[in-house]
């Protein structure tokens, strides 16, 4: 059966149309509060990171002094380790004080000196050296045995007897000699 409708078109049209209207009235006042929960929700969450943020930039400035001098001690152990480098290379590696204790330490007791060099060949060459002894001995065997004591030292190499004569006006057999090694560096600490 039908039912009969009392009502115009009209009216239920617009009835229809106010029902609309509320239901959507409805959904944009949810959604509208659901955007205010949210932004709220998100305002609390940029507060809980700028808190945190705050809090790790003042333990970053306290860590911040010791950073600084880690950064300067760093900085001035490259500065000291230039400068020990710098004194290594300037350093000869052949000092003449341990070729003179080597070189008395070696030659027998009645040799004499009157002189000795100790000769580079350039100044950038600190790890050779020629030693050139001078002086006199009571007999030709001392000379020999000072040579054959430089030639079997690990500190020189080389030792040749460049000139040996009888002094002038001697009648005892006393000798002037001349006496040419190669020095050499000192073997490092753990060798020794």
């Amino acid at each position: 059966m039908h039912e009969l409708e009392f009502l115009s078109e009209d009216y239920l049209r617009a009835q229809f149309q106010r029902r609309i209207g509320f239901v959507r009235s409805w959904l944009l006042l949810a959604i509208g509060l659901a955007m205010v929960l949210w932004s709220l929700q998100m305002g609390a969450w940029v507060r809980n990171a700028q808190a945190e943020l705050a809090a790790l930039r003042s333990a970053g400035s306290a860590v911040d002094a010791d950073v600084k001098k880690v950064r300067n001690l760093r900085t001035e152990a490259r500065s000291y380790n230039q400068r020990l480098d710098l004194l290594r290379n300037l350093r000869p590696r052949i000092a003449v004080t341990d070729i003179v204790a080597e070189m008395v330490r070696l030659l027998p007791q009645s040799i004499m000196l009157d002189g000795f060099d100790l000769d580079y060949p350039t100044e950038a060459e600190t790890e050779r050296a020629t030693l050139c002894l001078r002086g006199w001995a009571p007999n030709e065997t001392t000379v020999t045995r000072a040579v054959g004591n430089l030639d079997a030292s690990p500190r020189f190499e080389h030792a040749i007897l460049v000139e040996s004569k009888l002094l002038s006006g001697e009648t005892h057999g006393r000798r002037s000699f001349i006496i040419e090694a190669k020095a050499l560096p000192a073997p490092p600490a753990e060798e020794r």
